[in-house]
């Protein structure tokens, strides 16, 4: 069976192939923005890479035999009761037992000056509520650190799904997902401890039964490729 390493460097081979725009961390070593970088967007149409990193992934994981890839238009999307705030996606399932549907969702948002549009993408897993990333975050000068970074954090989501295992916990008003060597949690001010959560999350990825907050969603996803 296929290693995570070698679909990454399947990824990064099929990228680097579209030849696209890379630059540096405008604040190298923690420096901070300028005031008027805040509210500019340099170049936006340079953040179409998040979309192609995003396919990259879905053509390497459909050479995979035991992986679909399903693609979702605007309406598709909204007939399925997703959502209308993607322009289109992908979805990607493998047949393995215990994997979680991947959806690599895509929008190109407005932007004025320039008229170009910011490509945004958002990996979630099962629909698109349960979202693990969304790249650029923001999209200013300000919150820029480089197309390096961007590339990584989709590959890190990414394979956080493909390789499993990943758990993903949805509340009233609160959200927690948890991989081997990282987790986040997020939402109300009055949400339960992020340690505790990451340990719960921990125990169902183990397999053993935990008490959860009433309302609580589970999803626990295993690895596509062993």
């Amino acid at each position: 069976m296929v290693s995570l390493d070698e679909v990454r460097w399947r990824v990064a081979r099929s990228y680097e192939r579209l030849d696209l725009p890379s630059w540096p961390d405008p604040h190298p070593h923690g420096a901070s923005p300028q005031e008027d970088e805040y509210s500019r967007v340099t170049e936006p149409d340079r953040y179409r890479i998040v979309h192609a990193r995003a396919r990259a992934w879905a053509g390497s994981l459909g050479e995979i035999a035991d992986v679909a890839v399903e693609t979702l238009s605007a309406p598709d999307l909204a007939a399925d009761g997703y959502s209308d705030r993607f322009d289109r996606g992908l979805r990607l399932t493998s047949s393995r037992p215990g994997t979680l549907p991947l959806l690599l969702l895509e929008r190109d948002l407005p932007w004025p000056e320039p008229a170009a549009p910011l490509a945004v993408l958002q990996v979630s897993v099962v629909r698109p509520q349960i979202a693990l990333e969304a790249q650029p975050d923001c999209g200013c000068d300000a919150c820029d650190s480089g197309s390096r970074d961007l590339l990584d954090a989709i590959d890190r989501a990414v394979g956080s799904v493909v390789d499993g295992p990943l758990v993903a916990l949805r509340g009233r008003g609160w959200h927690a997902q948890w991989y081997p060597d990282g987790g986040s949690s997020g939402g109300r001010r009055r949400r339960p401890d992020h340690a505790h959560l990451m340990e719960l999350c921990r125990r169902l990825a183990d397999g053993q039964k935990v008490r959860l907050p009433r309302g609580t969603e589970v999803f626990v996803g295993r690895s596509w490729l062993t």
